[in-house]
């Protein structure tokens, strides 16, 4: 193997630990509102174990990111792509403990207080998610289109939390609701608004790691 393809099998191991990480990232945000939609203390407690694998993946691959800076020396856009996965799995670490928080918000719940169904917040949830999918997915490829796409789909997500703030304000007034209830969810939602949020930062990384650029200011 000559050392260009030896780099180049480096870099794709570090894509895939990327993308790993990041599904373990989904389905926690997935099994953290699912437990607190349905009260399962059991789901949480299991959601918020596995948020150490979450941190675990973020030492291995920034391990493997300094290892290669160190031995290799790359440059420019080698050494962008691997700058942006240094930037990304932080990203994906603070997502991870979101998913955490929402399963935190359930423990800290009573077992008898009765969930108040709203449906925006899964599809709020779907929407976080598909949007970390489309990110990870526009790094893989090298894809600016994609990672532009994510960037645009935070309209939708932040659509939903204003959506929910007022089914839950209303629920409020009508007393639909249990006030701790009322108050968690809205934690619950403002947890899924940030996820977006840094979802949004994997899109700009990736549009560095491609153009040398970050929020249109030109790095390297």
């Amino acid at each position: 193997m000559t050392y260009r393809a030896k780099f180049e099998q480096e870099l794709e191991d570090l894509k895939l630990e990327l993308i790993k990480m990041g599904d373990i990232v989904i389905s926690n945000i997935n099994d953290g509102l699912k437990s607190f939609l349905s009260m399962d203390i059991t789901l949480a407690e299991m959601t918020i174990k596995k948020d150490k694998m979450v941190n675990d993946y973020e030492k291995t691959i920034e391990k493997k990111c300094l290892q290669i800076i160190l031995k290799e020396q790359p440059v420019a856009k080698d050494l962008r792509l691997i700058t942006s996965v240094l930037k990304m799995i932080t990203d994906l670490e603070r997502i991870g403990d979101h998913a955490a928080d929402i399963s935190k918000m359930t423990i800290f719940m009573q077992k008898s207080l009765k969930p108040y169904v709203i449906p925006h917040m899964k599809l709020m949830t779907e929407a976080s998610q598909k949007m970390i999918k489309k990110a990870l997915d526009s790094f893989v490829k090298q894809d600016l289109g994609l990672a532009n796409a994510v960037i645009n789909d935070d309209d939708e997500v932040d659509a939903y939390f204003e959506e929910i703030k007022g089914i839950v304000a209303e629920a409020i007034r009508h007393n639909e609701i249990d006030a701790d209830y009322a108050l968690y969810m809205m934690m619950v939602a403002k947890y899924l608004e940030r996820i977006s949020d840094h979802a949004v930062n994997i899109g700009e990384w990736v549009i560095f790691s491609v153009l040398g650029e970050h929020n249109h200011n030109v790095i390297f």
